[in-house]
């Protein structure tokens, strides 16, 4: 993790002054605007195509920190429902849904290919189709010092507390407690590891 948070520490030195402009004239333009510009620069890759993303986000984002480092083809849905807190890095290929709310605290990675639910359907009513049936908005909490591994599935209403790392390919179903590493499918704890860097 030490290395992502460095890389995204010297992103946003780098590009430090261009970011606080470009957050400022982004403040003035319609959501609207930032939106559809977002769309267009998901793809792009390198250190320029990050600091991009950073403007944009910052812009759209409930709350975002400083050096978050979105990588290109991040899809956030309802990001105007998300909070980030700092140093976070967000690989190729995820896709993070915040409707129904998603905090992620700081020194935060989550590998690529990972998915976060906020919303599930309902499945109760027999009298029409699950595919049709209300949708059930959940929030989801990803504390501090936190390692999602690559391929990871968190679903809805779920929590990873503090210095936890979760193991690639797990499907998160519950709260994982803090300083725990959790495996598999669903997941679940396997080792207990210190906490004191949360």
């Amino acid at each position: 993790m030490k290395e992502n948070k460095m890389r995204g520490r010297d992103i946003y030195n780098l590009f430090r002054p261009i970011l606080l402009f470009g957050t400022l004239i982004l403040r003035v333009m319609p959501r609207s605007f930032s939106k559809i510009l977002y769309l267009i620069v998901r793809p792009v890759p390198t250190k320029l195509g990050i600091a991009m993303r950073y403007i944009i986000i910052s812009r759209l984002a409930r709350k975002c920190g400083e050096c978050v480092a979105i990588y290109e083809n991040v899809y956030l849905p309802n990001i105007d429902k998300l909070e980030l807190g700092d140093h976070i890095s967000i690989h190729p290929m995820c896709y993070l849904d915040a409707s129904g709310g998603l905090k992620i605290g700081s020194h935060v990675s989550i590998a690529h290919a990972s998915t976060v639910m906020t919303t599930e359907h309902s499945y109760n009513n027999h009298l029409i189709s699950i595919r049709d049936a209300p949708v059930i908005y959940a929030p989801v909490t990803i504390e501090n010092n936190v390692w999602i591994g690559c391929g990871v599935r968190i679903l809805a209403g779920t929590s990873i507390g503090s210095g936890s790392v979760v193991g690639a390919g797990a499907v998160v179903t519950k709260d994982v407690d803090a300083g725990t590493i959790c495996v598999g499918v669903p997941a679940r704890p396997v080792k207990t590891i210190s906490n004191k860097a949360a």
